[in-house]
């Protein structure tokens, strides 16, 4: 397992995402969440690999008039596009969080790398699709045939549908989240790749 920590330039932070299997990204408690961090979070997920969001000097936290519940929030509200996205706070003065770091690293690598069966991944969509139809578009409704995972880190599925351009992102997003109800994807992003049916 390869955990890159940075919190240098945005390119030295991208060249570690790239050797990386799961990105640790390293928010000041004095300063949650720059505009910067946030850049570097979403080249983690354009990578695909796993991310860590990770609160350092909590020591000055009494100090800064901040609790976990208080940063969690603020974290939630800049990162809405990494939800899965576990949060630690950490004390690199006094070594609080680092045990509970490297354990959540462990258990992000395992999620990244695992994967569900495919009788039971498509168990799983045809309850979703028959709970939740895709929206009408035009005349024509998306139809999700047959679900298959294709590979780990990301954990990566394929969906074969009748016309990929009949998917809406919405849709896309609640499928996500239909897996991720199912399965630990504890810091891992999905990758998902719609084809048509022609190309089964």
């Amino acid at each position: 397992i390869q955990v890159g920590i940075e919190k240098f330039s945005v390119f030295r932070a991208i060249r570690a995402i790239e050797r990386a299997d799961i990105a640790v990204l390293l928010l000041d408690a004095a300063e949650l969440a720059s505009s910067q961090d946030t850049h570097i979070a979403g080249y983690v997920l354009d990578a695909f690999k796993g991310l860590i969001v990770v609160v350092n000097k909590w020591d000055l936290a009494e100090e800064l008039e901040l609790t976990e519940q208080e940063c969690r929030l603020m974290i939630q509200s800049r990162f809405k596009f990494a939800p899965f996205a576990p949060v630690l706070f950490t004390s690199g003065l006094t070594g609080d969080g680092l045990p509970d770091l490297m354990k959540t690293a462990w258990e992000v690598y395992d999620s990244c790398r695992s994967r569900v069966s495919t009788g039971m991944l498509n168990r799983i969509i045809e309850r979703a699709a028959g709970e939740n139809l895709p929206r009408m578009v035009g005349r024509r409704r998306l139809h999700l045939l047959y679900a298959t995972q294709s590979g780990v880190s990301p954990p990566t599925f394929v969906f074969f549908v009748n016309d990929p351009k009949l998917l809406h992102f919405t849709y896309r997003r609640y499928l996500e989240n239909r897996l991720r109800d199912e399965f630990d994807f504890t810091g891992t992003p999905l990758r998902f790749i719609f084809k048509s049916r022609s190309e089964q």
